[in-house]
Order: structure tokens, then C-alpha cells, then sequence
């Protein structure tokens, strides 16, 4: 009876296993899609690499048609749109996909940066910082938009507001704020001395100086002891400036001569509210209203001094050359003196040769001397720091800025000196597309050069692949091996 019962069980088993083996299929349609998704991708990458636009397009909505839920393809989409400049529909697909209905706060927010990129791609600043803030509403400590936030404030003069960005963005990183974040805070406050705001002003330099000093802090803290009537420590901060850059004596001279007309009219501050930074934030005595003006000659001859003693301490021709174009119109023979031995110590130094023009075209030698040295300081403006370039990418322009606008670097700028450069010795520009590409590197330099259509071969068929993908539980194996040895079973594909 025992050995009947389980004779039973045995063959009930074996029953059970080929009715399963024959009639059980698992629901593998997912790993299929996954499979055929995975061509697509596969393709589209292949047609991006290349630029075969058009065809990625097609291998990316066969994939959205056949799963409209699944987001990645929609973010791929949207991303070659706007690499290939078509800002509008990838707008569109971003904010399709920020106003899903489900959609995760996680894909909100994400939809959201790409939409916020896709806005300062497409020349939309103010939109651009809308979709930013509201990313960062959600999470303050996505590196993503705080770096992009930093540039468009930074873009729309908004400097405060990108200095404390980067502060931001230096919490999170674990990192200081860079350089920049000290030039930010100084042109922070000269927007605010500007406006009259000196007490924002002063707040401001105090956050930049705990960045360290720099030209551009000393001439900015000199602008706010001149606002608030500080003749003395707007001279003391001038002659920093100086002292760390002297090559920006063509910008600062007007100002520390103003100061020097100031001190030699009135009295000077107290020595305790010399420095605005320093001290209690109250204003010094202000220059006597009725004190006659000195005469010219006076304040020249102080700038001159003030620069010979910068020279000096510095080795600076700059210095030394500006000292002699200060006493040039009052002392004549100090001025030439002066050029004559900067011209000694630096034959080659040619703002020192366009000085002297320009101390005898002030002279009475005649109607031909004037025009060949009228035009000789003509074709030499530019030795004389009437012209600026960028150390870094070499713009010229022809006014002084903190900040360059080619490769908007900070405190890059100096004046031209020296002789242009020919064409000749200019290296030769880049071979460049007839058609703009973002990622004209990727290939090289060839517009015909582009890899074959198709898909990487592989040696699978697309059963293969399902098969490798699928990971049949025991019992499904055990029914399909009953399924294949049974006579009548059905074959695996």
C-alpha cells in the first residue's frame, strides 16, 4: 500500500512537471522590450558618433512608441535637440516632461535643470534663472544649477548675488570659494558705491578681503574712501594698488591725482579714518568749502613725488615713466631727465620714446615737426596704455575692465606694450565646418569623415540575445528538460 501510494506521488510529479514544461511560459515580454531597447540605444549611438542626426532621431522615437512611460529616451531626445540648436522642441519636451502627471519630485526636478539649460542655451537668461531657482527651491545643494547660476548672475551683472553662489556652491563641494568669488564681492561693491550704498559697499569689501588682497580690492576700498570724502585713504589705497600692479598706472593715476588736488586744497582726515575698512564706518571731516584750489603745479608735483617713491620701492618703468609725464607740462628738464634714464636703463621700452614725442610736440618747433610727431603719437597710442589686452586670450579693447570680455576672466587686463603681432607670426586658425557642430573634435577635422550605418555586429540573433537576457527559475528548467526528452513535448525556439 506504502509503495502504491508513493508510485502515485511519483507519477503525479512527473505530470505535474511536463504540464508545466508544456503550457507554463514566463512573461518575458519586459526582457524582450529591454532587448530591442538596447538595439535602439545601440544604434542611435552609433548614427550620433556619426552625425547622423536625423537617423538617431528615428532609433530614439521607436523606443519612446514602444514605451512611452519610461523617461530616458524623452531626456536623450531633448539633449540632441539642443546640441543641434533646436532650442524650441527641446523646451518643449522638458516641460512636457516637468508637468507629467506622476511624474517623482526627482524627475521634476531633473527636468526642471535640463529646462534651465535648455533657456541659457537658447539666449534666455532671465528664464534660465527662473527654472534654476526653482531646482535649487527643491534641493540647495544641487552642484549642477548653483554652477550654472553662478555663470548667468554673473552674466546678467548680478555679482553679489553670483558671489554668494559660489560661496554655495563651495559649501557642498567641500571646497573654498575660488578667485573669482573675491572679484565678484569687489564688483558687488562698486555697484554699490555706484548707488550710493557705501555701508553694502563696505560690508562687501570686508567679505572680499577675508579672500585675501588684490588690485582690484585696494582700487575699489580707494573708490569708497573717495565717496565718503577720504582724500588720505583713498591715496593710501591708490598707492597699493600700485605697488601690486604698476602696470595699471595709466588707470589709476587720474584717481590718485584727484586725491592729491583734495589733500592740498583742505585738510586731511583723521589719521584713524584713513582706512574706510578699519574703522568705525564714520565718515571723516570733510575738505574745507571755502579752501582756495591750489595751483596745478602743486597736486603735478605730488603725483610726481607719489609715483617716484612707488618706482622706486617697485623697479617699476611703469612708475617711473608715469612720474615723468606728471612733471613733463611743469618741470621740462626733470621729465626729460627722467625719460632719458628709463630710455638707459630699457632701450627697448617704447612708451618712454612716445612720451618724449610728445613733450617736444608740445613745444614751438615748427608746423612740420608738429605733424611728423602728431602722427608718430598717432601710431604709438597704443605703447601708452590707451589700449588694454586680456593676458590670458589677448582681446584688445580700448577702455581699462576688471573683467575681460572674450574669456570672462577677472583682472586679466594690461596695456598694450610692445610691438603688434603680423599676421605671420599669429598661429593659424583652426579649419573650421561649414556647419556649426557642437562636437566638431569628436572625428577630427574632416566634414566628409563619418563611420558606416548599422549596428555593431555582435554574431547573436535576436533570440540568442533574448535567451542569454532571460534567467529561467528551477522548476522552469526542470519542466522544460521533461518538456524536450517527452516525445510530444514542444521545442524551445
Amino acid at each position: 500500500m506504502a509503495a502504491l501510494l508513493i508510485l502515485l506521488i511519483a507519477l503525479g510529479a512527473l505530470a505535474a512537471g511536463v504540464l508545466v514544461g508544456r503550457y507554463y511560459v514566463p512573461d518575458d515580454r519586459a526582457l524582450k522590450r529591454r532587448a530591442r531597447h538596447a538595439q535602439h540605444y545601440l544604434k542611435a549611438l552609433t548614427h550620433h558618433i556619426a552625425r547622423d542626426h536625423d537617423v538617431v532621431v528615428a532609433e530614439l522615437r521607436k523606443v519612446v512608441d514602444d514605451n512611452v512611460d519610461d523617461s530616458e529616451p524623452y531626456f536623450a531626445l531633448a539633449a540632441l535637440f539642443r546640441g543641434r540648436g533646436e532650442h524650441e522642441r527641446a523646451v518643449r519636451v522638458h516641460q512636457a516632461l516637468a508637468v507629467r502627471e506622476g511624474a517623482s519630485a526627482r524627475l521634476r526636478q531633473r527636468a526642471l535643470f535640463e529646462l534651465g539649460l535648455d533657456f541659457r542655451a537658447a539666449g534666455m537668461p532671465r528664464r534660465a534663472v527662473k527654472a534654476l531657482e526653482q531646482v535649487l527651491a527643491d534641493d540647495a545643494g544641487h552642484e549642477g544649477a548653483l554652477r550654472a547660476l553662478c555663470g548667468l548672475y554673473e552674466e546678467q551683472g548680478r555679482f553679489a548675488e553670483a558671489a554668494s553662489a559660489w560661496a554655495r556652491l563651495g559649501k557642498v563641494q567641500g571646497e573654498p570659494p575660488p578667485r573669482r568669488h573675491h572679484h565678484l564681492l569687489c564688483a558687488a561693491a562698486q555697484q554699490a558705491i555706484a548707488a550710493g550704498d557705501l555701508d553694502s559697499a563696505k560690508q562687501l569689501l570686508r567679505e572680499a578681503k577675508g579672500g585675501g588682497e588684490s588690485p582690484h580690492f585696494f582700487v575699489v576700498a580707494a573708490e569708497l574712501a573717495a565717496a565718503r570724502g577720504n582724500a588720505r585713504g583713498a591715496r593710501e589705497r591708490l598707492c597699493q594698488a600700485l605697488t601690486a600692479a604698476p602696470e595699471l598706472v595709466p588707470y589709476l593715476v587720474p584717481g590718485l591725482a584727484t586725491a592729491e588736488a583734495q589733500l592740498a586744497a583742505g585738510d586731511a582726515p583723521p589719521a584713524a579714518a584713513v582706512d574706510e575698512l578699519d574703522g568705525d564706518g564714520a565718515a571723516p571731516r570733510e575738505l574745507a568749502a571755502g579752501a582756495a584750489a591750489p595751483p596745478a603745479s602743486s597736486a603735478e608735483r605730488a603725483v610726481a613725488a607719489t609715483l617716484d617713491e612707488l618706482a622706486e620701492r617697485t623697479r617699476s618703468p611703469h612708475l617711473a615713466l608715469a612720474a615723468a609725464a606728471a612733471l613733463a607740462p611743469i618741470d621740462r628738464a626733470a621729465s626729460d631727465a627722467r625719460v632719458a634714464a628709463i630710455e638707459a636703463a630699457a632701450p627697448a621700452y617704447l612708451p618712454a620714446r612716445l612720451v618724449a614725442a610728445r613733450a617736444a610736440l608740445a613745444g614751438d618747433d615748427g608746423a612740420a615737426l608738429r605733424r611728423e610727431l602728431a602722427a608718430l603719437c598717432a601710431a604709438l597710442a597704443w605703447a601708452d596704455g590707451s589700449a588694454w589686452r586680456c593676458r590670458h586670450c589677448g582681446q584688445r579693447g580700448d577702455r581699462f575692465a576688471w573683467r575681460c570680455g572674450g574669456c570672462r576672466r577677472w583682472a586679466t587686463a594690461a596695456p598694450e606694450l610692445g610691438r603688434e603681432r603680423t599676421a605671420a607670426a599669429l598661429p593659424p586658425p583652426r579649419e573650421r565646418r561649414a556647419e556649426r557642430r557642437p562636437s566638431a573634435a569628436l572625428l577630427g577635422a574632416r566634414a566628409d569623415l563619418s563611420l558606416p550605418a548599422g549596428e555593431v555586429e555582435h554574431g547573436l540573433t535576436g533570440a540568442e540575445l533574448t535567451a542569454r537576457a532571460t534567467r529561467r527559475s528551477l522548476l522552469g528548467r526542470v519542466g522544460g528538460w521533461l518538456a524536450g526528452a517527452w516525445p510530444g513535448g514542444r521545442k524551445q525556439p
